[in-house]
């Protein structure tokens, strides 16, 4: 079920033992990292329970990330946690490519914990490696043990299946599109900020990120991890009313044709 809300409205946020799974994409100042009131009133909304906040960098760069974006201060203040995956990384998945390769990667074993909530908070962002950057790859990314994430990097069309097989094996998600702001063009860094005033919502990534790439005016059949998630025949259902009024036609990444080249594999 995907629902639509305004941005900045609150959100209907279960209190409950969680993990918040973020879409980081630079420890630099960047527009297409999650703002901070808005990880700050996901925080408010469970305050009194167990909560830990996460997603995969190095080292040297989680740590910059989590000073940029004020994180260390506002976990203090409501008892969270930050949780590293290259120290924490250790439930091991073996994947397999589209052509039969295997590999194996590290991840987070909260993630694949039924019991416990992941809320996966992701901008909206034209991207070089995955032509929309959304909430399916943030479930499925920001848990790996940074160095086996880059080790996905075999060529678009292994990447995406990957992506959709980590996803599917998680539990127990809340998935958030938090797109008061889309990045346009050849984003997360270079691209350009346009207001939306949209927050897309539920409990599928791929379901909210379908939903969300429609409002868009991206299709959905475009986004390699959403075809093999949905076996190559994403649905066709209705958008909730708020994502209808606002839908957009954003600006993609330059490179979109290079990037759709996994539809030929």
């Amino acid at each position: 079920m995907v629902e639509a809300y305004a941005a900045d409205s609150a959100l209907p946020i279960p209190k409950k033992d969680a993990m918040i799974v973020l879409a980081v994409h630079s420890y630099i100042p960047s527009q297409a990292n999650p703002r901070p009131e808005f990880v700050e009133a996901i925080l408010q909304a469970l305050q009194g329970r167990d909560v830990s906040i996460t997603f995969s960098m190095p080292k040297s760069y989680f740590e910059k990330a989590v000073k940029i974006m004020g994180l260390e201060k506002m976990a203090g203040k409501y008892g969270a946690k930050i949780v590293q995956p290259h120290q924490s990384a250790s439930y091991r998945l073996e994947l397999e490519s589209p052509r039969g390769s295997k590999i194996k990667v590290r991840a987070l074993e909260a993630a694949f914990d039924e019991s416990l909530l992941k809320i996966v908070v992701a901008i909206p962002v034209s991207h070089p490696q995955t032509i929309l950057y959304l909430t399916t790859p943030t479930a499925a990314l920001h848990v790996l043990e940074p160095k086996d994430a880059q080790n996905l990097y075999e060529g678009f069309r292994p990447l995406y299946k990957y992506i959709a097989d980590i996803y599917r094996l998680e539990k127990n998600t809340l998935c958030i599109a938090e797109g008061k702001f889309i990045i346009e063009g050849d984003g997360p860094i270079k691209g350009f900020q346009r207001y939306w005033g949209v927050v897309v919502m539920g409990d599928n990534c791929a379901e909210v990120d379908n939903a969300t790439a429609q409002a868009l005016g991206v299709n959905p059949e475009d986004l390699g991890y959403l075809y093999f998630y949905y076996g190559g025949q994403p649905p066709k259902t209705p958008l909730p009313p708020l994502l209808e009024k606002n839908k957009l036609s954003i600006k993609l990444t330059s490179n979109v044709g290079i990037l759709l080249t996994w539809k030929k594999g």
